[in-house]
């Protein structure tokens, strides 16, 4: 198949229908398989780019691309990108900012997949350009593109002539795209793209929104419904697995009141029970397990112990400890007797950590007889522990007593969908990084799946009456090491 290479570095139109894409279908043009939306985003860009490749100005050079779920703004933004790489006739500095190590990984998937592909301007391209670990260039221009993340601490001080800004709504550190926006408005031509699913009202982001809405500096475009290739089948399925809220947002871009939409506020509202209150021991009928959430600096620490019955496999929530950093970070000494003492009192079936910053103490735990099991964080476990979450109060068989702290970190919950599944992520905030709720989604799988014959059937805080917890404490009496017990 003949195509034109000197047409194709004059005009990104030209380019885009000569450059093949892998599809469903195998490889296809790109041009040929564009939306209307994709187009209308295009024709606005490509001035822009022409007049940066050239080392001219032509506004708008700001960009606000929102989309729904799946509507390419990762593979358009990229693609844009990719023709500045390869026919820039002078070396351009270009950055990708994604929010972690992941998505930048995807950047660089999409990159290889195109230069892999099997099509005369594809090898074309791959003569010329390289992908890198941390950075895509053309060894032939000099031109780079960077790809920086939020989660490292590197140099983000160079002047971008070109800055693409991806997943905004998921970045949660404003300090970290304000600052590379701040370095291209030193830059004369400097071109930005911000490409973003919607988010939600009150934040950093929406702020950001409404300020390229509403400026003359901006070229704003909105997809408000779902792409032309999402199925109904898709959108039915869809909707069945999330929250209102959250499929609202993904799919129609509407941007979710509060902060999280990984629960439904109903739902959380329903596993509080105003009668309960947080257990001091084990209680008949029940088996415990205990998640660690354990924060060293930044973060705070949290224990969570959930018991299941035996008998109705109901969940509950029965006691949490958190541990807020001082100046010091968190005391871990307190932290290991906070678990010894859970462990002698709740007869633990096992304590669940992530071993990120557990593994000493969690060694010293086992020394002292407590079963532990660690739960990396890896794909797998953590769309575990992300389904189980959603699964449970969905069904609404978890009883929570009131704890503000369980409460406020169950509203901020997010989930992203990753390439193994479901992940939960939470803005970080005075109060933390959502720690308690991990620990609880740490401790959830195996709480589901423990026994039911595994409840101790002696002794405890309360006895097997329908009595609430409160009433039944009222006729407890303290032992000389703290333990309560019916007073009889």
């Amino acid at each position: 198949m003949a195509f034109n290479l000197r047409g194709c570095a004059s005009d990104p139109v030209k380019f885009r229908a000569a450059l093949h894409v892998p599809t469903s279908s195998g490889l296809q043009p790109f041009g040929a398989i564009l939306a209307d939306h994709q187009r209308k985003d295009f024709a606005a860009i490509d001035p822009a780019i022409i007049a940066l490749a050239k080392g001219e100005t032509h506004d708008p050079r700001r960009f606000w691309i929102e989309r729904t779920k799946g509507g390419s703004k990762d593979t358009d933004v990229s693609i844009a990108a990719l023709w500045l790489l390869a026919f820039s006739p002078r070396p351009l500095r270009m950055q990708a900012a994604a929010r972690d190590a992941e998505q930048a990984d995807e950047v660089r998937l999409i990159v290889r997949q195109i230069l892999a592909a099997d099509a005369p301007l594809n090898r074309a391209l791959a003569k010329q350009i390289e992908v890198q670990r941390t950075s895509i260039v053309n060894r032939t221009t000099g031109s780079e593109w960077a790809i920086l993340t939020a989660d490292k601490h590197g140099s983000h001080g160079a002047r971008p002539d070109l800055l693409l800004c991806n997943e905004l709504s998921h970045v949660g550190d404003e300090e970290f795209p304000a600052t590379l926006l701040d370095n291209a408005d030193k830059c004369p031509h400097a071109v930005v793209i911000i490409a973003t699913n919607a988010g939600y009202l009150d934040t950093w982001q929406w702020r950001w929104r409404q300020l390229a809405q509403e400026s003359a500096r901006w070229y704003f475009s909105v997809l408000d419904c779902p792409s032309p290739w999402v199925s109904e089948a898709d959108l039915t399925e869809s909707e069945r697995r999330n929250t209102q809220s959250r499929f609202r947002r993904l799919w129609w871009g509407v941007w979710a009141a509060g902060n999280g939409d990984a629960l439904d506020a109903d739902d959380i509202t329903a596993a509080i029970n105003l009668d309960l209150g947080p257990l001091e021991g084990a209680v008949p009928g029940f088996a415990f397990v205990a998640g660690l959430d354990l924060g060293i600096k930044h973060d705070h620490a949290a224990l969570v112990i959930v018991g299941r019955h035996g008998r109705t496999s109901r969940l509950r929530v029965a006691k949490i400890e958190s541990w807020r950093p001082g100046r010091q970070g968190v005391d871990l000494e307190q932290v290991e007797t906070a678990c010894r003492e859970a462990h002698r009192r709740f007869r633990l079936a096992r304590l669940y950590y992530d071993p990120y910053q557990a593994a000493l103490m969690a060694q010293r735990l086992q020394r002292h007889g407590v079963p532990v099991t660690e739960v990396p964080f890896v794909g797998k476990n953590l769309d575990l522990m992300a389904s189980t979450l959603m699964d449970v109060f969905r069904s609404r068989r978890i009883d929570l007593y009131p704890d503000e702290r369980l409460t406020a970190d169950l509203r901020r919950l997010t989930i992203a969908e990753k390439s193994y599944g479901y992940k939960l992520e939470a803005t970080r905030t005075a109060a933390g990084h959502a720690d308690v709720a991990t620990a609880l989604a740490i401790a959830l799988p195996h709480a589901v799946n423990l026994p039911a014959h595994s409840g101790v059937g002696w002794g405890g805080v309360v006895g097997e009456s329908s009595a609430t917890v409160r009433e039944l404490w009222a006729n407890t009496l303290w032992t000389n090491d703290g333990l309560r017990f019916p007073s009889f």
